[in-house]
């Protein structure tokens, strides 16, 4: 029951639809059975909508997990068939927000169960979340049960497992000894407000690295005879191809390609180098060019997104990929390094050493980020790769380094 319901609410963190339509561009909107049932017998009064499309392979590989069998038609633009001209929802206007479809209700909305209760998120893909922007979500306490009682019905069989939560790769962690190192990295992340958020957690991460009861060298791979700058730029240049794509609309399936990412170990390329607007850029580039400073503005944005990603508990163990601690730790940095690496791409694209990167920028930079991690579906490869490159805090701290 949801008065039974132990529910914890991020603190400083705002949200209210801005109405500026992008969660109804191109992304497809799965639907339940019920939900199709619901928008095909709604009486539009002046206008006629395609109202569905029946999918075939699912939706970002989820459909036949939670029962989406359909999704929201789309007009020629990429835009919702149901999006008026003013960028408002016609179902939303007509009919009230319990007619639209489910995952239109839940948006921008995420819900994280564990053993202490469900901690309460939003999404980045969100305007208004990005710019956090409308009331704090600490006063929604009421409309956020109620979603989340939604949200429970809709992913019933959705029950993360916390059993299993490791330090590292062998080290067991308990949930409670999790929570006490969550707040001192949820307090570092409040109290360091000058600090670079990715340097913050990759401080925290070697701090961590003092719990590990028997001392590892995380920074060489086993049986692999690389230098680690060299791993690094594999790894970065793989997760590039992977968080931030040529055309993310196209993307629906965001996994790492482990395979080729293995055998680039085992025969790794002469030079290694990062797509972006149709060039190759060396890494000797990447060094010579400056992002400069973000604004306060900017860095805020980020250090919102990894409150909130350490907050909902989205980042480790049954949270994403069941990562370690330590290695879900060093991946959040690394990638909010990747957010400063892909604006600093711009810059030597655009041939503008240290140019100023609006806020505007940034905001679309995490929003990509936030909606490929949203379709990360990691195989067992892609998660073992990724443990064993993201242990090691000498390895994210490098990562942050590039970022500079």
């Amino acid at each position: 029951m949801v008065s039974e319901l132990i529910l914890h609410i991020p603190e400083g963190i705002n949200f209210d639809c801005t109405g500026c339509g992008n969660c109804c561009f191109m992304w497809p909107v799965p639907l339940t059975d019920d939900d199709v049932k619901r928008i095909s017998s709604l009486p539009f009064a002046d206008q006629k909508f395609e109202p569905v499309h029946i999918l075939s392979t699912g939706v970002a590989g989820t459909a036949k997990e939670m029962s989406f069998s359909a999704a929201l038609g789309k007009r020629k633009d990429g835009k919702c068939q149901y999006l008026s001209p003013d960028n408002q929802c016609e179902i939303h206007l007509q009919f009230g927000r319990q007619s639209k479809p489910s995952m239109c209700q839940l948006f921008p909305y995420t819900f994280t169960s564990t053993p202490a209760g469900v901690f309460v998120s939003a999404s980045f893909a969100s305007t208004g979340v990005l710019y956090n922007q409308g009331r704090p979500l600490a006063e929604q306490r009421e409309h956020l049960q109620e979603t989340y009682e939604l949200f429970s019905r809709l992913f019933a069989e959705l029950k993360p497992d916390w059993s299993n939560l490791q330090l590292v790769d062998g080290q067991p962690l308990s949930f409670e000894e999790y929570l006490a190192l969550e707040s001192e990295y949820l307090e570092a992340l409040l109290s360091r407000a000058s600090e670079r958020t990715d340097k913050i957690l990759v401080g925290l991460s070697k701090r961590t690295l003092g719990l590990i009861a028997h001392k590892r060298d995380f920074d060489r791979i086993p049986g692999v005879d690389l230098k680690p700058r060299i791993i690094d730029s594999l790894l970065i240049k793989s997760l590039m191809e992977t968080y931030f794509p040529s055309d993310v609309y196209r993307e629906s399936i965001c996994d790492i390609d482990s395979a080729s990412l293995a055998r680039s170990f085992v025969m790794p390329p002469d030079k290694v180098h990062l797509e972006f607007a149709s060039k190759q850029i060396s890494f000797s580039q990447l060094t010579q060019y400056s992002l400069g400073a973000l604004s306060d503005e900017s860095e805020s944005l980020l250090r919102r997104f990894a409150y909130l990603k350490i907050f909902s508990k989205l980042y480790v163990g049954a949270g994403f990929a069941g990562l370690s601690l330590l290695a879900g730790l060093n991946h959040l940095a690394a990638i909010i390094a990747l957010v400063r690496i892909h604006l600093k791409l711009k810059n030597i694209d655009s041939m503008k050493n240290g140019r100023e990167i609006t806020f505007e920028e940034t905001a679309e930079s995490v929003r990509t980020l936030e909606r490929r991690l949203t379709a990360a579906n990691f195989s067992n490869p892609s998660k073992t790769i990724l443990e064993v490159l993201l242990t090691a805090p000498e390895r994210a701290e490098r990562i942050s380094s590039l970022a500079s």
